[in-house]
């Protein structure tokens, strides 16, 4: 799944700009993977639907085969599945027990090892509640596609069919599914047959899975697609979309066939089945899911020609495909080690992202996924990324398990080389095909391939928690012609975090020639090393390729980071002294910043440049951003954007007015709204009120940003305006977006507080969330029974976990509203004052720097 591409891409950071709390919840315990006395060797199953009444009809035949000696009952799961008869293959009835989500079947006659066994299960399931949904038009949204799909990742599979539900249990597969004529069903495998009743008007389709895979990559959707199918050799790569889009289909996964080949020729190992689709659907409640050779994805992803100037779905595909191979061929052998899914297709996508855009987009990425991780860890809580302890499986899928984990593939990949690293990669796969694994399988992989035991390298990124978080000095020791770097480890051992051990790069470059480089061991708390060096160096580079996963501060001469910005080969050098230098905004550092953010080769560093003279503050600061509102690149100028709103001034405000107006890019319009509520102008509510109105755009790019820029401003009037917004019948994503600004909105007001607390009882998932989100926000004690209940009772393992830590968060810090309210005006202001310091002092610099200059004269 995508959570960065599976969830997280279409699920908000709920709780961050906190302090790090625990991981576990107060269920939280050890988990293991369940007993198997006898293997599931098929599971084939018969669907109907009721499409009206939301309703699932099946047979389910389980295939059986006993592991232990002597094998008496089956025991299943089934969570509200009514079962209307269950009997073995002959039809003979067999005695069974349903007591919650578990189904316990006794078998006609006990199995001895080896022998095989079938049980056929006749259900139904009416409004699934998990696992299967049905989607349709109502009076809100008419023009809602009719589908069915199927998400059983983590462990929904059983709401849907009789299993064994965990990804252990690995075995073949079929679907005969029957449908409406004109309607169409994807599954698993390949298209055996399809078969049509002109009586009853219905088609039937049976599709044939014949690689063994987990039951929570099973899937069947079912509603009216376009299709376009691609090849790659003799391998169909299809895609399904609700006619009418499918411009948009090309648009967003047309790249598809070109990441076959790259992760196959990479692997020597070609892609691992008889086809490969992706079908996108309506209300998905991820972002994508790798059912195996059938991924479902969001239909969110799909965009427009607009849109894709500056956004794409290429990760989102390549994370998908991935899986595939990790996750799907090779699969975890329980939760605890889903990095090696998930881990595993983040740094793929990221591979594929070097392959095709070069090595400037793929460092870049890397460094949004170590940020990505850092907040995670700064602001929620810190965890070994392999651990048994939690309450549902879904609380492991973060970014300690995504983005961290893709980090650590990294790490190994550079400190292997290019060639043992996919030699690895190769034997990891050739040698565990269509088996569960474990993360010691890995490490036996690396061992077999490479002679080394890296069994240390994982203890301390895999089974520990945290990061090296480093002060690093750079002195210049005349006397002896060396330069003194000192390396400092500040990560507290108090919550298991390790010293670290790791190798690092460092890099020193003069006026011509190649930068000197050296390696280095970083094994203690504190160490200091001594470089001879022929001259006084120019730049001076810490991991100058960010390899190593690390927080970092640099106590480095500002000359140094100035000369870093300007001419550093790497972008991984001239982002970090983007960052550095916005801590130290003298004028010169200003011009700098502002050349960077104009003239860069890469948009990126551009966009770093740019908010970095947003933190800096000051008239001449504000004059710079102004200078480079046209830069090229659309995500170069949403970050000038961004960065212009940090500056409470009618010169801000009037700058973005053009940029919320009229720009190429929905993004930049979007960003230039949430900015304009920033500056607090008096003008800003109306303008803002407009483009509330009439601006369109994909997925409500733009009103979310306008939503963000009312929740900004914190004007009165905006209050009814962002509730009309919440309504059951407007767009799912501008919905939460409303919701999420009521949060802020709401602080002195029951009526937007009352807002958030109905949406808790919302239909959609997503807005849900938010409400959970904003109540934590508010501090909204009167949420707390429902919170309590939600944690307890829902069945989304993610709204139970947001819910649990919102309720946490609000008996830790009740919070009034006068109060909070108060608060966020005095920071405003006292963001306002010092920018106003910061132009004074800017002022007074001038007049001092033409003082100087008419003396001089």
């Amino acid at each position: 799944m995508s959570q960065a591409c599976c969830r997280n891409r279409w699920t908000c950071d709920a709780g961050l700009a906190g302090e790090r709390g625990p991981f576990a919840l107060p269920d939280s315990r050890p988990r293991y993977g369940p007993d198997r006395p006898a293997r599931v060797d098929h599971i084939a199953l018969t669907l109907s639907f009721d499409f009206a009444d939301k309703t699932l009809f099946g047979r389910c035949v389980t295939r059986i085969t006993a592991v232990d000696d002597l094998v008496r009952s089956l025991e299943m799961d089934a969570a509200q599945l009514t079962i209307e008869r269950l009997t073995d293959e002959s039809g003979a009835a067999l005695d069974f027990t349903q007591l919650g989500p578990k189904l316990s079947v006794v078998l006609a006659t006990p199995l001895g090892r080896g022998k095989s066994a079938a049980v056929v299960i006749d259900y139904q399931v009416r409004h699934p509640r998990q696992g299967m949904y049905f989607v349709g038009p109502d009076a809100a949204y008419p023009d809602k596609p009719v589908q069915v799909w199927t998400q059983s990742q983590d462990q929904d599979a059983h709401y849907w069919f009789p299993c064994i539900d965990h990804p252990n249990a690995k075995c073949t597969t079929e679907i005969t599914a029957t449908v409406p004529r004109g309607f169409f069903v994807l599954s698993n495998g390949v298209l055996a047959a399809t078969s049509a009743d002109a009586r009853k008007k219905t088609t039937t389709y049976h599709w044939k899975m014949d690689v063994p895979h987990a039951t929570y990559l099973v899937s069947c959707v079912a509603g009216k697609f376009a299709a376009h199918t691609d090849m790659v050799g003799d391998l169909p790569v299809s895609y399904y979309v609700t006619p009418g889009r499918e411009a948009d289909a090309a648009r967003s996964f047309g790249k598809t066939p070109a990441m076959v080949e790259f992760f196959s020729g990479r692997l020597r190992f070609p892609y691992p089945y008889a086809k490969y689709a992706q079908i996108a659907v309506n209300d998905f409640v991820f972002g994508g899911m790798e059912n195996t050779t059938a991924t479902t994805q969001t239909d969110l992803t799909l965009h427009d020609a607009r849109a894709h100037l500056d956004y794409s779905s290429d990760a989102l595909v390549a994370h998908e495909l991935a899986h595939q191979w990790f996750g799907d061929l090779l699969t975890c052998k329980d939760w605890s080690h889903a990095w090696l899914n998930e881990g595993f297709a983040t740094y793929f996508e990221a591979m594929f992202r070097e392959s095709d855009r070069g090595a400037d987009e793929f460092e870049y990425y890397r460094m949004e996924l170590q940020e990505r991780y850092l907040r995670e860890d700064r602001e929620l809580y810190r965890r070994p990324i392999v651990t048994n302890i939690y309450s549902e499986p879904i609380d492991l899928f973060d970014r300690h398990l995504y983005e961290k984990g893709a980090c650590v593939l990294h790490m190994l990949r550079v400190q292997l080389g290019e060639k043992l690293w996919w030699r690895t990669m190769h034997h990891y796969v050739s040698s565990n095909q269509r088996r569960t694994v474990e993360t010691i399988d890995l490490a036996r992989s690396i061992e077999e391939v490479s002679g080394r035991n890296f069994l240390p390298f994982f203890d301390q990124w895999l089974f520990s928690g945290g990061h090296p978080d480093l002060l690093v000095g750079f002195r210049w020791d005349a006397s002896i012609k060396a330069a003194q770097v000192s390396v400092r480890q500040r990560q507290s051992p108090d919550d298991g975090t390790p010293v670290f051990t790791f190798p690092a790069s460092i890099e020193f470059g003069v006026e011509s020639g190649s930068p000197s480089r050296f390696n280095v061991l970083c094994d203690a708390r504190e160490q200091t090393f001594f470089f001879p060096l022929k001259a006084t160096p120019k730049i001076f580079r810490f991991d100058p390729s960010a390899d190593v996963l690390k927080s970092i501060e640099l106590d480095v001469p500002v000359e140094m980071l100035l000369e870093q910005l300007k001419a550093d080969s790497r972008v991984a050098g001239r982002v970090e002294a983007a960052r550095a230098l916005a801590k130290n905004p003298r004028p010169d550092v200003i011009d700098a910043l502002a050349a960077a953010a104009k003239g860069d080769r890469f948009w990126g560093v551009q966009a770093e440049a740019a908010r970095a003279l947003g933190r800096a503050q000051g008239d001449v600061a504000l004059q710079r951003l102004l200078g480079v509102r046209k830069v090229r690149h659309p995500k170069a100028r949403r970050a000038v954007a961004e960065a212009i709103g940090e500056y409470r001034q009618e010169t801000a405000f009037a700058a973005l007015r053009p940029m919320l107006a009229k720009d190429v890019s929905y993004f930049v319009e979007a960003s230039a709204a949430t900015s304009i509520g920033k500056t607090k102008s008096a003008g800003a509510f109306d303008v803002l009120a407009d483009a509330l109105a009439k601006k369109d755009s994909w997925n409500e790019v733009i009103r979310c940003g306008v939503l963000a820029g009312l929740a900004e401003l914190g004007d009165d009037r905006a209050i009814k305006l962002v509730i009309d917004w919440t309504c059951y019948g407007k767009p799912t994503t501008v919905r939460c977006a409303a919701v999420t600004a009521l949060a802020k909105l709401g602080e002195a007001d029951k009526r937007a507080r009352d807002a958030v607390f109905a949406a808790l009882e919302d239909t959609s998932l997503f807005v849900r969330l938010a409400a959970v989100d904003a109540l934590e926000t508010l501090r909204e004690r009167k949420a707390l029974e429902r919170l309590d209940a939600l944690a307890s009772e829902d069945v989304d393992g993610r709204l139970k976990r947001r819910s649990a830590k919102a309720a946490q968060a609000i008996r830790a810090q009740p919070g009034k509203p006068e109060e909070m309210r108060r608060l966020r005006e005095e920071l405003d202001e006292l963001r306002a004052a010092n920018g106003q310091l910061r132009s004074r002092l800017d002022a007074l610099e001038s007049r001092e720097k033409k003082r100087r200059t008419s003396r001089s004269a």
